[in-house]
C-alpha cells in the first residue's frame, strides 16, 4: 500500500497529464509534425494522441473489473491492432486531445471515489501478472510519462 501522500501526488499526476501534454503540443506550429515518424517502431504524434485517448477506456474498464470482481483476468490488448482498427493514422489531434482530457477526468474521478481497501484489490493481467488497482494507477502514470517523453523527443528531432 502506498503512503497517503503518494496517492495524492499520483492522482494529481494522472489528472494533469492531458493538460501537460496539451501545453507541450502548443509548440507545434507545423501540422506535418504530427505525422513524422523518427522511429518506425513507434507511434507518430497523431497516433500517440489517439492511443492515449483510447487507452483510458481500456484502463478504466480494467480498474472497474478489478474493483467489482474477485481476482479478475485482465486481458492484454494488441495496441498496434487497435491503432489500425481505429485508424490512428488519420485521427484529428485536437479531437484526440479533447477525448483524452474527458476520459482522464472520468478515470481520475473513479480513482478518487475508491476506498483504501479497494485500491488494494487485485486482478491478474495476462501479460503483466498480478496487479492491484494501486499498481494499475502507477502503470497509467508511467504510461503517460513514456508517451510524453516520446512527444518531446519527436519535437526535438531534426530528421
Amino acid at each position: 500500500m502506498l503512503p497517503e501522500k503518494v496517492y495524492r501526488y499520483l492522482l494529481i499526476d494522472l489528472e494533469s497529464a492531458p493538460d501537460v501534454l496539451g501545453k507541450i503540443l502548443e509548440t507545434v506550429t507545423n501540422p506535418s509534425v504530427y505525422d513524422r515518424r523518427p522511429d518506425p517502431e513507434r507511434f507518430t504524434l497523431r497516433e500517440v494522441l489517439a492511443h492515449l485517448a483510447d487507452w483510458d477506456a481500456v484502463f478504466l474498464g480494467r480498474l472497474k473489473q478489478t474493483r467489482d470482481d474477485e481476482n479478475p483476468t485482465l486481458v492484454g490488448i494488441d495496441e498496434g491492432q487497435v491503432a489500425l482498427d481505429n485508424d490512428y493514422a488519420h485521427a484529428d489531434p485536437a479531437a484526440s486531445l479533447e477525448r483524452y482530457k474527458a476520459s482522464r477526468a472520468e478515470l481520475a474521478a473513479f480513482l478518487k471515489a475508491l476506498s483504501p481497501a479497494q485500491w488494494e484489490r487485485s486482478g491478474s493481467h495476462t501479460e503483466l501478472g498480478p496487479i492491484t488497482i494501486s499498481d494499475h494507477a502507477v502503470l497509467i502514470a508511467v504510461h503517460d510519462g513514456y508517451h510524453r517523453q516520446q512527444v518531446v523527443e519527436w519535437l526535438k528531432s531534426d530528421f
